[in-house]
């Protein structure tokens, strides 16, 4: 009996040795952290509040919208803004800046912004990542759709500093990007 006590202690260290010691720690693993209002969706990436909070009159973004054919460039900017909504302007630039065609206007309630961002939990996860972007490099998290009827799965990247749409989106059809948005600009009025 003498001897069972050592091989006890053996065992015991041997078990903290290989999986309870200081090992690194993995990285989160993509989860779907479900609305606490709407279990159906993943959790969105921000409130309209946040978003009304952001998207003041003279608030822009440069977007530049990707197709494997062509690029063009588009100029987002609220004209409007009240306890309900946001007026925003939508532009298609030139390659010099300057305004194609004619702008639209559209009427978006804060609560239809941030459902934008409502992802079915059924074929979504969500996961904390670090990107680089055309606005820089940043943390945030990267939302993936995919779609169950077709090979293809959406990207869709937020930070949580930038509310609103997010900083850089595609769909992806197997390998290949078919179609990608990308924030290359944003400015505020109260920062220029």
């Amino acid at each position: 009996m003498r001897h069972a006590a050592p091989s006890v202690l053996i065992v015991l260290l041997l078990a903290f040795a290989c999986g309870g010691g200081a090992a690194p720690s993995a990285p989160p693993a993509a989860s779907v952290d479900l609305d606490p209002e709407d279990p159906t969706i993943v959790v969105r990436p921000f409130t309209a509040e946040e978003i009304h909070d952001e998207w003041v009159p003279g608030f822009r973004l440069l977007m530049r919208r990707s197709y494997p054919e062509n690029t063009r460039l588009e100029r987002w900017t609220v004209v409007a803004a009240d306890d309900e909504g946001v007026d925003i302007e939508y532009a298609t630039l030139a390659d010099d800046g300057t305004v194609e065609g004619e702008p639209t206007v559209t009427r978006s309630a804060w609560t239809e912004l941030r459902d934008h961002a409502s992802f079915p939990a059924s074929h979504s996860t969500r996961e904390w990542v670090s990107r680089a972007t055309a606005l820089g490099a940043f943390e945030g998290w990267l939302y993936r759709v995919e779609d169950p009827n077709a090979a293809t799965v959406q990207e869709f990247f937020f930070v949580p500093t930038l509310p609103g749409a997010p900083v850089h989106m595609r769909i992806l059809d197997g390998e290949a990007t078919v179609f990608e948005l990308e924030q290359t600009a944003r400015l505020r009025p109260d920062t220029e």
